[in-house]
């Protein structure tokens, strides 16, 4: 095969590779009913189970970046998909819960290790000029496959858990099979040395701050929450602190103080933000407030995912460095904004079609934002950096998502519960069945399952689901504010950042 095709399809393939790290997670988590209790996990072996690939991910993904600087990027490639295969292998045949989550840890290594390969190697294999072009290609190929592969894994799931789980190791297998074909090889630099204590530093960290987002839902105030996040943001201050002494660190710490690079990390932060926001708390009202089911969940939210896919394209297309790149990620972030105001007047009978045109603005104003961010990370990288430089960028991501989740997830229960008291009384009833029903509901919200609802009357069904969606309208509003504020400050930090370009060329010539 001569090498125009080859690096042709790269992108597209390169695409389809990262939408395993989306694919495994999502199939996972309609798998984890059945799987936990055919395995008999509970409690907190449940919530460990749910989370494990998601903590594994997070403590390794810089490392795999460096890996593939410091090896073969295609041959690391190679590894994280065989390690996909047997990580998902052991968790789809295990017969105790141990070997489960054994199984879900490595696959979560794997599919992190593949979608910051594959990132990487998207500049890689692109000409500098071609690179935003490249990425919104790949953004589309990325989007698609996580579309077709979630539904598919969806269906496989509800027929048995097993069967699941056995989807993306067979992806995985044929993705094996055509990597050689279609990605050439990339030159690995065997000078470079690991850091170890940057790398143990920063995955430490983010681990406590994952594992303390796992509790959100009791509340931001509980120790189960604010324990081991603090803790993780420190340790994240100590990780600095290490690496402005060492000679070689995973990348100079110099580079947290351009404005390009700071602006990529922020920009990063506020749409992972607006994508948990919106992906998690509308799948939530669907099913708890107007009982759709997983499936007619998953089809619900395609006009978020296919805007998102499909904008990527013309944002791709119209990057250009300087100016073009700021005045794109504005266009995405008021795009963005608007979509989440709108998103502000749901309430418990909303439609679904009034909430179609909002999905399709975040969808499409995330697009215009993430390819200028995704841009940012590899035009950044300093030579014999690129692979944790971009790895940081699913670092970050997962910085954004966590604390999306976390503060959404706090909020819905605290602005729904606001006047819950008030409300209740208005019911009328007894002072005892008012304090019974007043707590249910605050049940019902702590813990997001409305089902604390059975046999109360239709009154009270009503005002559960009415609490629900006025919590999700207050969150929304905040989260806009939140994203507009990150927008507006990553929009500074681009113009300072082009500002210090402007210098540097000035004291080249």
């Amino acid at each position: 095969m001569s090498p125009h095709p080859t690096r042709a399809l790269a992108v597209p393939f390169l695409g389809i590779l990262a939408s395993l790290q989306l694919i495994d997670p999502s199939v996972a988590n309609n798998a984890l009913v059945k799987a936990g209790q055919s395995l008999a996990m509970q409690g907190p072996t449940l919530a460990l189970a749910a989370s494990i690939s998601t903590l594994a991910q997070a403590a390794t993904v810089l490392l795999m970046g460096f890996l593939g600087d410091r090896l073969e990027r295609r041959q690391v490639l190679m590894g994280a998909l065989l390690l996909a295969i047997a990580g998902d292998g052991i968790a789809l045949a295990a017969p105790h819960a141990g070997l489960f989550l054994l199984g879900r840890a490595l696959a979560g290594i794997a599919v992190g290790g593949v979608l910051v390969l594959s990132f990487a190697a998207v500049g890689a294999v692109s000409r500098a000029d071609q690179l935003g072009k490249a990425l919104g290609v790949w953004h589309l190929w990325t989007i698609a496959g996580f579309i077709a592969g979630s539904l598919l894994g969806g269906l496989l799931a509800n027929s048995s858990w097993r069967l699941g789980l056995g989807l993306v190791p067979l992806l995985a297998l044929l993705c094996l099979a055509l990597l050689p074909l279609l990605v050439p090889p990339m030159p690995a630099d065997t000078k470079l040395r690991p850091d170890w204590p940057g790398l143990i530093s920063i995955a430490a960290a983010m681990v406590l701050f994952l594992s303390g987002v796992c509790h959100a839902i009791q509340g931001l105030s509980s120790p189960q929450f604010l324990v081991p996040s603090l803790s993780g943001v420190v340790l994240f201050g100590v990780h600095l602190l290490i690496e402005r002494h060492r000679q070689e660190p995973i990348f100079p710490v110099a580079l947290y103080r351009r404005g390009c690079f700071a602006a990529a990390i922020v920009s990063g932060i506020a749409g992972n933000v607006a994508w948990a926001v919106v992906q998690l708390q509308t799948s939530n009202f669907w099913q708890l407030v107007q009982h759709f089911s997983t499936a007619q969940v998953a089809m619900a939210q395609l006009p978020l995912l296919v805007s998102s896919a499909v904008a990527a394209v013309p944002a791709g297309w119209l990057m250009r460095p300087g100016r073009r790149t700021t005045q794109l990620m504005a266009g995405g972030i008021l795009v963005l904004v608007l979509g989440l105001l709108w998103f502000a007047a749901i309430r418990a009978d909303s439609a679904y079609s009034a909430l179609v045109m909002p999905m399709v603005l975040v969808g499409s104003g995330l697009a215009f934002m993430i390819v200028p961010q995704a841009t940012l990370f590899v035009q950044e990288a300093p030579p014999g950096s690129l692979g944790p430089v971009t790895a940081f960028r699913t670092t970050t991501g997962q910085f954004g998502f966590a604390l999306g989740f976390a503060a959404s997830a706090a909020m819905v229960n605290g602005f729904g519960a606001a006047n819950l008291h008030q409300q209740v009384l208005k019911l009328g009833g007894t002072t005892v069945w008012s304090s019974e029903l007043e707590a249910k509901v605050r049940a019902a919200l702590g813990s997001g399952r409305l089902s604390h609802a059975t046999g109360l009357p239709a009154q009270a069904i009503q005002l559960m689901s009415d609490t629900y969606a006025s919590g999700l309208a207050g969150t929304m509003l905040v989260a806009a504010l939140l994203v507009g504020l990150l927008g507006a400050i990553s929009l500074l930090l681009l113009v300072i950042g082009h500002r210090q370009e402007g210098v540097e060329q000035g004291t080249r010539a």
